[in-house]
């Protein structure tokens, strides 16, 4: 059974709060705009890094790109527990419609701001219903039917 749409959402943010700070930690190592490449010229590492958001490639804007690349170039660096979420992040990505991606890249931004306090407030809250079981989860799900989750229990996990 596929989650409700304000869960995927929330899925989603957990990827786009990913992609800023990897770029964030490695200024300047994402490619620029003008030197983002075509999916065929990804190296076959890349391409089996990104292969979930193979069919999105060609959607995806440059700056946005050099951040994919930026993930695939620190993948390998990263523990086998890691990668799997990160494969994981990026499947959900993918299955997310346009708009969307664009409510989750809204949510990260004001999640940003917000007092550190506030964040780690959140993250709590993320690591307390991440550690629920599936069944604990489909629960709390069908308790709260077609009610998006409060402004502060949309979290991200930053392991």
């Amino acid at each position: 059974m596929a989650a409700p749409s304000h869960y995927r959402v929330v899925l989603a943010l957990l990827v786009a709060l990913a992609l800023p700070i990897g770029a964030q930690a490695a200024k300047g190592a994402a490619p620029t705009p003008a030197h983002t490449p075509e999916w065929s010229q990804l190296t076959p590492d890349q391409q089996k890094i990104l292969a979930p958001l193979e069919t999105e490639w060609p959607s995806i804007e440059g700056p946005r790109r050099g951040k994919w690349l930026d993930i695939a170039r620190r993948y390998p660096k990263m523990t086998p527990q890691q990668q799997a979420r990160m494969q994981s992040q990026m499947k959900q990505w993918a299955s997310l419609t346009p708009q969307q991606r664009a409510e989750a890249r809204e949510r990260y931004k004001k999640i940003k701001d917000l007092p550190p306090e506030k964040r780690e407030e959140i993250q709590r809250k993320w690591h307390e219903y991440n550690s629920l079981t599936e069944q604990e989860k489909h629960k709390l799900r069908q308790a709260h039917p077609g009610r998006p989750p409060k402004q502060n229990s949309r979290a991200f996990d930053l392991d």
